[in-house]
């Protein structure tokens, strides 16, 4: 008959200190209930075999895709360019940044260009008139901002139609203005700027063939990259997560890595004046026709590659000179130009690729706001801060 000894506590003569057990190890079958933390030297085993963890999770692989390691039974994140033609890179660009707030800054009505600010909430669709906030006014401009969510608004001179190099600044944090910012290198008129993530905007305009490189962190900025259709007066431009795009005239791609330009063959038809909305979901929407409104369909192009996905019609709609911005999976304009420059709001809803007048979105504090800038409000996620 096997015995059985029951107590209450192990411990060593000194009641301190370490346990041995006897050479060979122990078996035991049943439960282990712990409190604590267990502390060995060796391998921990599941039925004999190692027992199989992810691999470390940082800011370096966000969003990246876990793969098999097959028969060498130790699994990776794909941190190159295994699963897309872009990589891991889109991954890590719609994961980074929760965006939960639009910011609709200055813009123009007939001769009269605004330094009022709104800001769209977008859980409730709901917008509030934050009133005066940037130092200068501005239209035909652009913004860009930084992990410190400072809106950097380019060529606000103080007019509808300036050539400057003035810059305006707001916190989206405090919904303050922060004042005079750094001045760009250059003077500009009828500005866009393409975005690599919290880190440079690459503005263009009319007045200067070369970029103007802007450092978001520092407020640092220089003439850069020449344009290979030199200065361009009113262009378009949008971005995904490594590729820049720019179009009035013809179009172009601009690599961030290399700061180089490529042509883009099969660009869709705007002319710059009408504007384009980067979604962080792989693709933008551009219009497809220009003379500073259109109610041709948009273009659903590829972030990456440019190519065209699919049309969505306006249904009738005309838009032009647009203030617009994105959310996570939907997309917002808060003022733009049909003839008359106005307040009028819309929708996209990026899992239906459908567009829709909604009045939740119309600016407000203005008497019309077209060619405002609009800059993106949230949270960064897993220590990420740009590309």
């Amino acid at each position: 008959m096997a015995s059985r000894i029951k107590v209450d506590e192990v411990t060593n003569l000194n009641q301190s200190g370490a346990v041995s057990f006897p050479t060979g190890g122990a078996n035991y079958n049943g439960n282990v209930d712990v409190t604590g933390n267990i502390n060995f030297t060796g391998s921990l085993l599941q039925n004999g075999s190692p027992f199989v963890t992810l691999p470390a999770q940082d800011a370096s692989n966000l969003g990246r895709v876990l793969r098999s390691g097959g028969t060498s039974g130790t699994a990776y994140w794909d941190t190159g360019n295994e699963g897309t033609s872009e990589g891991s890179a889109q991954a890590t660009y719609k994961a980074g940044f929760d965006i939960t707030r639009g910011y609709s800054q200055c813009g123009y009505r007939g001769g009269n260009s605004w330094k009022n600010v709104n800001r769209l909430t977008h859980s409730t669709f709901s917008q509030a008139n934050l009133g005066d906030l940037t130092t200068w006014s501005g239209a035909y401009i652009d913004s860009a901002w930084n992990i410190s969510f400072k809106s950097y608004i380019f060529a606000t001179g103080d007019s509808w139609n300036a050539t400057t190099n003035l810059v305006s600044s707001i916190s989206m944090v405090t919904d303050s203005n922060t004042g005079a910012a750094t001045s760009m290198a250059t003077t500009r008129n009828r500005t866009s700027c393409m975005k690599k993530d919290f880190n440079y905007a690459y503005v263009h305009g009319g007045n200067s063939s070369q970029i103007t490189k802007y450092n978001l962190i520092t407020a640092s900025n220089n003439q850069s990259t020449t344009h290979p259709n030199g200065d361009q007066n009113n262009p378009a431009c949008g971005q995904g997560a490594t590729v820049g795009w720019i179009k009035q005239g013809s179009g172009q791609n601009f690599n961030f890595a290399t700061e180089t330009f490529h042509s883009w063959a099969d660009n869709p038809g705007t002319d710059g004046t009408n504007k384009t909305l980067s979604s962080r979901n792989g693709f933008m929407y551009w219009n497809t026709g220009g003379g500073y409104r259109t109610s041709n369909d948009w273009h659903v192009r590829d972030s990456y590659n440019g190519g065209r996905r699919a049309s969505v019609s306006k249904n009738g709609i005309t838009t032009g000179e647009e203030t617009m911005h994105t959310g996570n999976e939907y997309g917002f304009i808060c003022g733009q130009y049909d003839g008359n420059q106005n307040n009028n709001g819309y929708l996209f809803t990026y899992a239906s690729h459908s567009f829709q007048r909604d009045s939740r979105m119309d600016s407000l504090g203005t008497s019309g706001r077209a060619s405002g800038a609009a800059s993106e409000y949230g949270t960064l996620m897993y220590g990420y801060t740009g590309m």
